[in-house]
């Protein structure tokens, strides 16, 4: 065997010792950016403190940006402002259809969902700059509801905005939302409306036949009168 130098035997430790700190100095980076992984393994699955299945799981800078999903009819857009956060969030959204209450008053819900924030799997608690919610869908109309699903019921969204078609407002925490249509309204004509020829009273009945055929009886019985009476001095 060929016995080595002291310097052969000085470098080969030196490269050793070398790789094996590039293998743990790049694990260790890589660990605190891990991503958001809901329970359950993704879509599908569900998201610590938020009801419902997971739809969508979008990863915002801080500079800002947006998540999107679908639950049911409804598209939903979550707008992030840039420094609402300071480090990367994941938005989940969630179909939280089975946490959907009954309007007050009857009504259809439209859509019921959660939305979270979470850095690295922990939800974000607490509250953050206003973020916009803007939910579409060929359900709403312009007496449309935006609700906060709670422990006691639902709470209406002070300053939504709703029109056909679209609603339109801002949370500033994880809420469970809903989306509810009112009872459906009597269509234009049913009952209090005009009625076509009917009087300035709006009885209900035109009469100008009625009055036509009155009158004729009026003026056939004064021509009678005329008649005995001119009978009556012949005679």
């Amino acid at each position: 065997m060929t016995r080595m130098d002291r310097p052969t035997l000085f470098t080969r430790g030196a490269a050793v010792l070398a790789a094996g700190a590039l293998v743990l100095v790049p694990t260790a980076a890589f660990a605190a950016g891990s991503g958001y992984t809901p329970t359950g393994g993704g879509t599908g699955g569900t998201a610590t403190g938020l009801p419902g299945s997971v739809v969508a799981t979008t990863t915002v800078q801080p500079s800002g940006g947006t998540a999107n999903a679908t639950v049911g009819t409804a598209a939903i857009t979550v707008t992030v402002p840039a420094g609402a956060f300071t480090v990367p969030v994941q938005v989940v959204i969630t179909d939280a259809s089975a946490s959907a209450v009954t309007p007050p008053g009857g009504g259809t819900t439209v859509v019921t969902f959660g939305i979270g924030f979470y850095e690295n799997g922990a939800k974000v608690t607490g509250t953050f700059p206003a973020v916009t919610v803007t939910v579409t869908s060929p359900s709403i109309t312009a007496g449309s509801t935006v609700y906060f699903v709670t422990g006691a019921g639902l709470q209406s969204v002070s300053g939504a905005a709703v029109t056909a078609g679209s609603a339109t407002f801002t949370v500033t925490s994880d809420p469970v939302v809903e989306v509810a249509a009112p009872v459906a309204t009597a269509a234009a004509g049913g009952t209090g409306s005009a009625i076509t020829g009917a009087t300035s009273a709006q009885t209900g009945k035109p009469f100008f036949l009625e009055s036509l055929a009155a009158g004729g009886l009026v003026a056939l019985g004064a021509l009678l009168l005329v008649a005995l009476r001119l009978r009556r001095r012949t005679a």
